[in-house]
């Protein structure tokens, strides 16, 4: 018989309980997660978020010693001698290709901010870790109402690749702009490419070929494509965001109905989302199918699913594009385009 977990509430009373001061000034080692570190990281996370984190394991150490345990997730801790945690960062899954691995969760506790301790983490949780467990590449996403982590991850090889624009609320006492929302950054750090052979959209030919030399990516570009029988497609839904994704694994002669489909399914989200795969000879189609329907340039996601992906997206309001702060010249080339691109689809500047 299984052991009962322990619910959200349980886990929380139970760090009321224990939590106590951590003397600032100690002498730091950066590692990889151990089992003895499994309650530290519940206080850490305690610490940073009160009680308002939104997954519950992260409150209960027998699930965090379990989730190190298995391939998606790989944490890295700061600690002190006596072993509390007061840093952290880590590799979790959070693409469909499982050589792809994305950086995040990066934490200290404040009295330990002013030295190297965040910058010793995001190093070994990214030219470390990767390369020992044989990546293909890392992923992340930067909010862009400041620059810290797009310096960090500039720092140790990661370039902007999409921006999905205003696609999460504003933190409290966080500008977001005219909107209220913040505009999320995808970086990849690519380490084992995969070639591929790709159908551009002539609308974003020259654009995708110029992300793809930027970055020393080599791909082969085939002749235009047509969709050919149904399109197979899945949903997710992100309601505290207000933001619903479609994610097309072939694109049919179906696609433009199946898009109207998912946005009934979806009524009045903020943002919606399209991965669209390029490696399919339906993609062109796709792509033309969805700005019809207003929806505009996100990017590139490369290897995203093994094969390189296209990122597009449709907002309910008129983007604010002076509010995204952006630290790489890339990727404030990647803003550029989108708000060109936004200017020629129907029906832009209408809620």
């Amino acid at each position: 018989m299984s052991k009962r977990q322990r619910t959200r509430q349980e886990c929380l009373a139970w760090l009321t309980e224990n939590t106590r001061d951590i003397a600032p000034g100690q002498k730091i080692t950066v590692g990889d997660f151990q089992p003895e570190d499994a309650e530290g990281v519940a206080k850490l996370y305690y610490a940073i978020y009160g009680d308002k984190f939104p997954l519950d394991y992260v409150y209960d150490p027998e699930r965090i010693l379990e989730a190190n345990q298995g391939t998606d997730l790989y944490q890295v801790v700061g600690r002190t001698a006596s072993g509390d945690v007061v840093g952290l960062s880590a590799l979790f899954k959070a693409t469909p290709n499982r050589g792809l691995m994305e950086s995040g969760s990066l934490m200290v506790l404040p009295e330990y901010r002013a030295g190297r301790l965040a910058y010793e983490l995001i190093r070994m949780t990214m030219n470390e870790l990767p390369p020992r467990l044989g990546l293909q590449g890392v992923n992340g996403q930067s909010v862009c109402d400041h620059l810290i982590t797009q310096k960090f991850g500039d720092r140790f090889g990661s370039r902007g690749f999409a921006l999905e624009m205003e696609s999460i609320p504003a933190r409290p006492g966080v500008d977001g702009g005219a909107n209220g929302r913040i505009s999320l950054l995808n970086e990849f750090k690519i380490l084992q490419d995969t070639p591929q052979t790709l159908y551009l959209p002539q609308v974003y030919d020259v654009f995708l070929r110029g992300v793809y030399a930027l970055n020393g990516l080599k791909r082969d570009f085939a002749a235009q494509g047509s969709p050919a029988g149904e399109t197979r497609w899945d949903a997710s839904e992100y309601a505290e965001a207000s933001l619903a994704k479609m994610a097309v694994h072939e694109v049919g002669i179906d696609f433009s109905s199946v898009l109207g489909r998912f946005e009934a399914e979806h009524p009045d989200r903020y943002a919606y989302q399209l991965l669209l795969p390029l490696t399919n000879p339906g993609l062109p189609a796709a792509v033309e199918a969805a700005r019809g329907r207003g929806y505009f340039m996100g990017g590139l996601l490369p290897l995203w699913t093994g094969q390189d992906v296209l990122l597009m997206q449709k907002i309910a309001a008129s983007p604010d594009f002076s509010a995204p702060q952006l630290y790489s010249d890339g990727s404030k080339a990647i803003l550029e385009f989108i708000r060109q691109d936004y200017a020629t689809i129907p029906r832009a500047g209408t809620n």
